[in-house]
């Protein structure tokens, strides 16, 4: 009987760690913003939001947006076998099919990828993950409710013309500033 007992939970046991064998996003994130190899930040969207400066849909968009997190890997010269293998890790996350591949640019030593998750109307997360072979790698996860891609992409052009005030995200652009 104790038999039976033990190859019942051993059953169990692999039956359980088979049936979600790949690791999330949200679970690499956490596994490794403690990594002293990594910058991890958290960016609640109050500390760039310029919103006087915003018209009505762009403050709606915004408020769609709950946070950024942003984990990345300065290069250094020490640490390009670390940067590869976490570019492994992080690309076979991403053919999870969860993940939806919105856009993919770049050349031979930068690549730039950005990925949703949701549907089309009511995305619940943008996926930004890119790397330069001088700058390192990195990946941020916008979080949101039923945020709108198009919506976001405008907000997006609007930082580009200065509508939003991006000064609270020196810390994440400085991420990966020459430190030489």
């Amino acid at each position: 009987m104790k038999t039976f007992k033990f190859i019942g939970l051993a059953v169990v046991a692999v039956m359980m760690v088979s049936c979600n064998s790949n690791q999330s996003l949200q679970e690499y994130y956490v596994d490794n913003q403690g990594d002293k190899e990594f910058v991890a930040v958290d960016v609640p969207t109050s500390l760039f939001a310029n919103t006087e400066a915003l018209n009505e849909d762009q403050k709606r968009t915004l408020e769609t947006v709950k946070k950024v997190n942003v984990i990345a890997i300065p290069k250094k010269p020490e640490n390009q076998e670390k940067i590869n293998i976490e570019k492994n890790n992080i690309s076979k996350i991403l053919k999870d099919e969860k993940y939806q591949l919105l856009m993919k640019f770049g050349g031979s030593s930068t690549k730039l990828e950005v990925y949703f998750t949701g549907n089309e109307e009511a995305v619940d997360e943008i996926i930004v993950y890119g790397y330069n072979d001088e700058k390192g790698m990195g990946i941020a996860r916008v979080l949101g409710d039923n945020m709108n891609p198009s919506d976001i992409l405008n907000l997006v052009s609007s930082m580009q013309k200065g509508d939003i005030n991006m000064s609270g995200l020196k810390e994440i652009t400085g991420i990966f500033a020459d430190k030489s």
